[in-house]
């Protein structure tokens, strides 16, 4: 028993039979010849009720057994229950303190990130990611980029890397700018503006001249002098072909300055027009057979945009501009894809008619493909045109191919290069033209690896004379793997030499100064997913190849930029600019941009001694101020060893609020699947995504892979075989990372993609019972069935239909529809989706609803593959399906607990 009571005079504690009184000492007379103080007491009255004998010191009294006189009254014992609650809160206390010392991983957790948690909104107004207007050099003096204010400037080599404005932003932003063209001369800046997208790689557009002496803008459409001269105050002078409707701006195809001159190329209704100068109000129609939807004359029809030339343009100018190399492609013989469309006019149609519907050409697997035609005109004389038909090499003669590049070989106009393709896609060659008949020579040809196919590559770089040229091709690496290197090809001698080497993968090449016999190029790392370098080689014309050794500038810093170091200190991520060589001069320089993964800047540095010059942006100050108001996750990349010896390319975003400390911890898994052959996900390229977003907001752990098939891993496996080893690859990592990060939920993982990546998404549950790590999935856009995808892309792998249908069948995704998991399956498709025809995801609906399976569904009228109108719908019910799905903690789903109990409560 422990009691305390306070009084106004004394106080007393009694603990077992033995009293204290205040002032007083007590002594224990038990077996001992001396008192010894027990203790000293100024304040207190202590009780210990035993069969001892204790002296008090003060009053000289010995007490034997119990003590009545210094015992606590009777009516003081109430005070007990405040002693046990003040030892009940003194207990919980300590506890708390135990507790939390135990537990400081956990407690201490917000003290180890900052910021507010990103809203979706804020994501898709996407400002937190840098926008910038391409940079490129004009001359060997002049550099053109967009400067910190918004403004274009021109930077001077030649007078002491002087800047100054070209065209202000506010010039910029009231034409709301999206490309760029400066003339040679720097006097006039072809602004495109007003851009509406047609395919994913094509589109129209507004184009306005940009005088920079009189700093005004003219919009450049189709001649209309009255129109012209009634402007011409305002600086808004319309230049329109005499065909065209006046009445509104005109919307071009395409519009390029011609070759290093101030005349224009004119992409309209698919013919080609020459305006010889920026001033005229005339215009020469170069071609006269172009046919909607049909013949295309200096652009590529759908095919060629979307997978073989990957650009919106098919022409090629002299540098002198008196000649233009041009490609025609015809789809008359191309079947037809039709698709609903339900914006239609309502004014325009009759009352209560069903919606109308458009159509496209679009070639699938083993029917007709386009015809291409490469023409070469001469322009010397526009009154009197002379047109050449260049010709494919004889190998391709009498059977399907695709034409994959061109260009003109040196500053004259006699001498012109084509690359071909074979339509199996394994055998490609490379062609010189010679004027004046424009007969061709093959001078390359690269075939497949064994169970292999060939990847469209740049154009080769070809020496001044014509003589030798650069070509980017596969190279077998070990005894399995192949990678992308440089080949060096001398035309004369018929030598073909490597000069880059390694595990690593060469992106592209960037530059050959045949004055100092060196060679710029862009690779990866070995062993560093998501990383580009910048890697400079001496070519083969002074020594042997097999000595020849590439160097990194920008992989160990402290080697080439180390008086840069600390600018390029959260760099991994590199591209580059290589000033062209003048024979005038020798020096020579390079822009190095970092891409990431810190926030973009760039520098100019001399090419010999790699010292900085002169910074030329840095959106540091400007976009860190709105990143740090956000709690933003932390990246992680690494390797993950797969079957045969391979190794996927991982890449985490861990939630702002992990630790390497916690202890316990269980974060929900989304993987972001994309697995298209030749593509590439891991990436240390700075952007704000929806992975971000998502890692940030729901406190997930977002997840990217690069397994077999990606660019610069093994194909092999893949060959005549889709839906294999790229879909068990997806196990396979995940199956290894939840056994080595243990803070991974392996009860709530889920796995999403977008086009080739829905495909991959619908196999992975399609396993069914094979796999379990999966718990649900959303297909966004999904290929279902190879027979009706585009020709160019599928028969490369799997060939034609004809001879490997067996695998046509296997890889179709509705075939293993029975066995995803009811209730865990998102499907979300657009009617006008053109890349990935509506088609497949109503194939694949169908197969779902016919074996029962439950599932959700979502379509959308009139939009395409990138679903850009509805975007912000994409995204929260994708992200709403998910909460449900992996059970997340979101602000939303409390929102929404407490609107329900408040509900309740009312």
């Amino acid at each position: 028993m422990l009691s305390v009571q306070t009084m106004s005079s004394e106080a007393s504690l009694s603990v077992n039979n033995l009293t204290i009184h205040s002032d007083c000492d007590l002594y224990s007379e038990d077996n001992r010849k001396e008192s010894v103080p027990l203790v000293k007491i100024s304040t207190l009255n202590v009780s210990i009720h035993r069969n001892r004998r204790i002296s008090c010191r003060n009053c000289g009294t010995t007490h034997e057994g119990n003590c009545t006189e210094l015992a606590l009254h009777e009516d003081e014992g109430h005070n007990w229950w405040s002693i046990i609650f003040s030892l009940l809160v003194i207990g919980l206390v300590i506890s708390g303190i135990v507790t939390a010392i135990y537990l400081a991983g956990y407690v201490d957790e917000l003290l180890y990130w900052h910021g507010q948690r990103m809203q979706l909104e804020e994501f898709l107004q996407d400002e937190l990611n840098p926008k910038r207007l391409p940079s490129t050099w004009i001359s060997h003096s002049h550099f053109v980029f967009q400067a910190d204010d918004g403004s274009l400037a021109v930077l001077d080599t030649s007078k002491n890397f002087t800047i100054s404005i070209l065209v202000t932003n506010h010039t910029l932003r009231q034409l709301n700018v999206r490309g760029y063209q400066c003339s040679h001369d720097l006097k006039f800046v072809l602004f495109q503006h007003n851009v509406k997208s047609v395919y994913r790689q094509s589109f129209t557009a507004h184009y306005t001249i940009y005088d920079v002496s009189k700093d005004h803008y003219k919009p450049l459409a189709l001649s209309d002098v009255h129109l012209a001269q009634e402007l011409r105050s305002s600086h808004h002078i319309p230049v329109r072909l005499e065909v065209s409707p006046k009445v509104q701006p005109e919307r071009l195809q395409y519009a390029r300055w011609l070759g290093l001159t101030t005349s224009l190329l004119l992409v309209f209704n698919n013919d080609i027009y020459l305006r010889k100068s920026p001033t005229d109000e005339t215009d020469t129609r170069l071609t006269d057979s172009g046919k909607p939807d049909l013949v295309y004359n200096g652009i590529p029809d759908w095919l060629y945009q979307e997978d073989v030339l990957q650009s919106q343009e098919a022409l090629w100018s002299s540098y002198d501009g008196t000649h233009l190399m041009y490609a025609t492609f015809n789809d008359s013989d191309v079947g037809i894809l039709n698709f609903p469309w339900f914006s239609t006019n309502k004014a325009q149609t009759a009352p209560h008619s069903f919606p109308g519907s458009r159509t496209v050409r679009y070639p699938t697997p083993g029917t007709t493909n386009p015809s291409v035609d490469l023409w070469i005109l001469d322009m010397s004389n526009t009154s009197d045109l002379q047109r050449h038909l260049v010709l494919p090499p004889n190998a391709l003669i009498g059977q399907d191919y695709y034409l994959t590049s061109a260009g003109w070989i040196g500053l004259k106009n006699t001498q012109v290069s084509a690359v071909w393709i074979n339509r199996a896609q394994n055998l490609s060659i490379v062609s010189s033209c010679l004027a004046p008949n424009w007969t061709c020579i093959e001078t390359h040809a690269e075939r497949a690896l064994e169970k292999s196919w060939l990847e469209i590559q740049e154009h080769p770089v070809f020496s001044p004379d014509g003589d030798s040229f650069l070509i980017l091709a596969p190279v077998m690496e070990g005894s399995k793997e192949s990678y992308t290197h440089i080949k060096h090809v001398s035309v004369t001698q018929q030598h073909i030499a490597v000069i880059s080497h390694g595990r690593h993968e060469v992106l592209k090449i960037l530059y050959w100064d045949t004055h100092s016999h060196l060679i710029y190029y862009l690779s990866t790392e070995d062993q560093k997913p998501g990383q580009k370098h910048l890697y400079v080689v001496r070519d083969p014309s002074t020594d042997d190849a097999r000595r020849l050794e590439s160097h990194c500038i920008t992989c160990d810093l402290g080697d080439f930029l180390w008086s840069s170091r600390y600018l390029y200190g959260n760099c991994t991520h590199y591209s580059a600019l290589i000033s062209p060589r003048h024979q005038s001069s020798n020096a020579s320089y390079y822009i190095l941009q970092c891409e990431g993964p810190g926030l973009p800047l760039s520098g100019m540095h001399n090419a010999q001694t790699h010292k900085l010059l002169k910074i030329l942006y840095d959106t540091r100050p400007q976009k860190m101020p709105l990143l740090e108001r956000f709690a933003m996750p932390k990246k992680k990349s690494f390797e993950v060893p797969l079957p045969q010896g391979s190794r996927a390319q991982v890449q985490l975003f861990l939630p702002p609020s992990w630790r390497e400390e916690l202890r316990d911890a269980a974060y929900p898994v989304i993987v972001e699947v994309n697995g298209r052959p030749g593509s590439k996900a891991v990436t240390e390229q700075f952007k704000v995504d929806w992975g971000t977003y998502m890692s940030s907001h729901c406190d997930v752990v977002y997840v990217k892979l690069d397994v077999r098939g990606a660019k610069g891993q093994s194909d092999g496996a893949l060959y005549r075989k889709l839906g294999g080893v790229e879909v068990q690859d997806h196990v396979t990592v995940l199956e290894y990372l939840l056994d080595n990060h243990k803070y991974l939920d392996r009860t709530r993982i889920g796995l999403w993609g977008w086009g080739f990546g829905g495909y991959v998404t619908s196999m992975v549950l399609g396993l069914g019972n094979q796999q379990k790590i999966y718990k649900c999935g959303i297909a966004v856009s999904p290929i279902s069935d190879w027979l009706y995808y585009n020709s160019a892309f599928t028969e490369k792998i799997l060939g034609l239909p004809t001879e490997n249908y067996k695998s046509y069948v296997e890889a179709d995704a509705s075939q293993r529809a029975k066995n995803i998991p009811k209730l865990s399956f998102y499907l979300i498709h657009g009617l006008a989706d053109l890349v990935v025809p509506y088609q497949h995801g109503i194939s694949l609906a169908r197969a779902l609803s016919e074996a029962g399976v439950l599932f959700r569904y979502q379509s959308y009228a009139d939009e395409g593959h990138e679903l850009t109108g509805v975007i912000e719908h994409v995204y929260r019910s994708m992200q709403s399906f998910f909460e449900e799905c992996l059970n997340l903690d979101t602000e939303e789903k409390e929102k929404e607990k407490r609107a329900k109990l408040e509900m309740e409560n009312t």
